[in-house]
């Protein structure tokens, strides 16, 4: 190959083999995602509403879900039975939730709660995506905000109160 043309393939392998080099490289060696989480220690009220929402034994309070939620209304880490949820069960609750979709939480949590409906939980909780459970809380009702207030560090205690109250099912 002479010539122009094969000055033009030359350039183009190089251009190729970078691009390819730039565009399937990986993180540094010693480079680790670092997420952010909202707060374990305000996750209490939280942990009640999802607890009350997505929580029962047919839903997350199974123990094969990928999100799985302990309460007192559902999946026990102990064999108790009834009573109030556990510091433990809060905190296995906690750990199930914010490992779903790391990277949004922690840009969603980053960005002060800022268009929260990119996680997926959120998502799917509002029913925008398909979800077994269908509208788990509505946008803008108490189980959201609740929620969507704990991602921005602004946790709505009063939302989050009426959002857990567990009301039994309606007589026929």
């Amino acid at each position: 190959m002479t010539g122009r043309r094969g000055v033009w393939l030359m350039v183009c392998a190089v251009l190729v083999s970078l691009y390819l080099a730039l565009g399937c490289s990986g993180p540094a060696a010693d480079g680790r995602f670092v997420g952010y989480a909202p707060s374990l220690e305000t996750f209490p009220p939280v942990g009640e509403v999802i607890g009350s929402h997505c929580g029962s034994l047919d839903c997350h309070g199974q123990k094969g879900r990928n999100l799985r939620v302990y309460s007192g209304n559902g999946l026990r880490i102990d064999e108790v039975s009834g009573g109030a949820t556990t510091p433990d069960e809060y905190s296995s609750t906690y750990d199930s939730l914010i490992s779903i979709d790391p990277e949004v939480l922690s840009a969603v949590v980053q960005e002060g709660g800022q268009k929260p409906e990119r996680w997926i939980v959120i998502s799917k909780g509002r029913g925008r995506e398909a979800h077994k459970g269908e509208v788990a809380m509505e946008a803008n009702g108490e189980a959201d905000r609740c929620v969507v207030s704990w991602l921005a560090a602004l946790i709505d205690e009063a939302a989050c109160t009426a959002a857990a109250e567990v009301l039994p099912p309606e007589a026929p």
